[in-house]
């Protein structure tokens, strides 16, 4: 077999190189799904719906609508904020530069009840049940509004699903490709030395004695090609992590 890859080095780097490639870009599809599957995760964690009130809503309404909304499956916390306090945890969300000339009245505040929610419920069936939950609240005489952004969601879990069905589809391709460029490969051999093949057959060879070194030929190319793409994928994790965290200042530690 090393005899068959001396012979044509060239045929046979071009064939580890194709199958580095194809397996390169099957890893970098499975990367981009493992961390939008994380970030849906990450996104279960954070999820809130909240409930702002009526400014003349007493105390009593407020701990009733509180121990309902407590009561519903899912739900982790439930923390009331006064007026005061929302418009305190606007002023934060706002620019320094906008809030200098900005009168403190004309910040908007109200109580507002704010539900944290099980990190389990971060599936698209759980959200389409939040966002009609949420809709229903709205019908409460103390309520004024409701906010959950269910409508981000949806996107975001119609692109992870687009993302996973495409990159399934890829990777059958890639992977197919590659197996047919190497099999390819093994046969322009085999052709190639169709008269060796014919004087081994013609002295006794048995027809396993002759395929092995083309079939090993064809292992060590894959191999080759396996390692490369390992190469490569560890490179561009290394490059792209760096990316998010220097130049996005986004977590992407793993160590969860």
């Amino acid at each position: 077999s090393w005899l068959l890859l001396e012979q044509s080095p060239w045929l046979s780097a071009v064939s580890a190189l194709t199958v580095a490639l194809a397996l390169t870009l099957v890893g970098l599809l499975a990367m981009t799904l493992f961390n939008a599957n994380r970030l849906l995760h990450e996104l279960g964690r954070q999820m809130t719906v909240s409930i702002y009130l009526q400014e003349s809503t007493s105390e009593a309404d407020i701990e009733a609508l509180t121990r309902k909304v407590s009561a519903r499956p899912g739900v982790k916390r439930v923390r009331t904020l006064t007026a005061v306090q929302d418009r305190e945890r606007n002023k934060k969300l706002l620019d320094p530069a906008l809030l200098a000339g900005l009168d403190e009245a004309a910040i908007p505040g109200q109580p507002v009840l704010q539900v944290e929610l099980e990190e389990s419920l971060g599936s698209r069936g759980e959200v389409e049940q939040l966002a009609v939950w949420t809709q229903s609240l709205k019908s409460v005489a103390a309520v004024d509004s409701a906010e959950f952004g269910a409508d981000k969601l949806r996107v975001l879990f119609a692109g992870v699903e687009i993302a996973r069905t495409v990159g399934l589809l890829l990777s059958v391709v890639l992977l197919a490709s590659s197996m047919f460029f190497v099999f390819s490969t093994i046969r322009l051999a085999v052709f190639s030395r169709r008269d060796e093949i014919e004087i081994l057959s013609l002295v006794g060879a048995t027809p396993g004695f002759i395929r092995l070194p083309f079939l090993v030929e064809g292992a060590l190319q894959g191999l080759a090609g396996s390692v490369l793409a390992m190469v490569l994928l560890g490179l561009l994790h290394v490059e792209l992590r760096g990316l998010l965290q220097d130049v996005y200042r986004l977590n992407v530690q793993t160590d969860r």
